[in-house]
């Protein structure tokens, strides 16, 4: 039988039996090569959707290496709980500012407005400091931090009220700065925050602040602070 069998095969012709080992052999590689392709191109797409994601408050850091995503909640006055242990609290607040960790500072900033609402006396002896440390959180590139902060120099104008006078110049600029970009939110909460600023600081010592910002080069900077200013003097009846 197996004599049978090789009679048969020798009988083939030599290009017959040339066409189908060259068939046999080009099934796998366009295979092979379809499939790291496609393989590259999904990982290229996760990976520019995944960098490029930036979604209500989440942040998205791509460091080619590895991705990591959290998120920071918004949380309005209003509905901030007090603090659990305000000692403690009180005692990591500086250090909390100061962290390098965005999570950790969004979370010392919020600290800083519950201790506005709920326990202002106190942060008072470290107010200057505290409010320092939030201007340098309004320089932060990212929008969270940013934001957090915004929201904490507004309830920090609606505590301290003409307290804040002393060391109000670094904090105004950034606000009006950040009033006058182009990030909705963050434009949208730093106009909050200059109501606020308007509503609860002294026109007598609030509008020499405002004075030299109505010059300003920026003509953003100027309308923001002209606004302001149109909101303060009212308040000197």
């Amino acid at each position: 039988m197996s004599e049978t069998a090789l009679r048969d095969l020798n009988a083939i012709p030599g290009s017959e039996k040339k066409n189908e080992s060259s068939s046999k052999g080009s099934i796998t590689k366009p295979l092979a090569g379809n499939a790291n392709e496609n393989q590259e191109e999904c990982q290229k797409k996760a990976t520019a959707a995944l960098g490029a994601l930036s979604i209500n408050g989440a942040e998205v850091a791509n460091t080619g290496v590895e991705i990591g995503i959290a998120e920071v909640e918004y949380i309005e006055s209003e509905n901030l709980n007090d603090l659990e242990d305000v000692d403690t609290s009180l005692k990591t607040l500086v250090t909390g500012l100061e962290s390098k960790d965005w999570v950790l500072l969004c979370e010392a900033l919020n600290n800083v407005r519950r201790f506005s609402i709920f326990h202002k006396e106190a942060m008072l002896d470290m107010l200057g400091d505290v409010i320092s440390l939030v201007v340098r959180s309004l320089k932060n590139p990212r929008s969270a931090v940013c934001k957090t902060a915004i929201m904490t120099s507004a309830d920090i104008f609606n505590a301290y009220n003409d307290l804040v006078v002393d060391s109000l110049d670094p904090l105004l600029l950034q606000l009006l700065l950040k009033s006058s970009q182009d990030k909705r939110f963050v434009c949208e909460a730093a106009e909050r925050a200059l109501v606020a600023m308007t509503t609860w600081v002294s026109p007598p010592l609030l509008l020499p602040k405002l004075q030299p910002y109505l010059k300003n080069k920026n003509p953003r900077v100027r309308a923001k602070a002209s606004m302001c200013f149109c909101r303060s003097v009212p308040r000197l009846v």
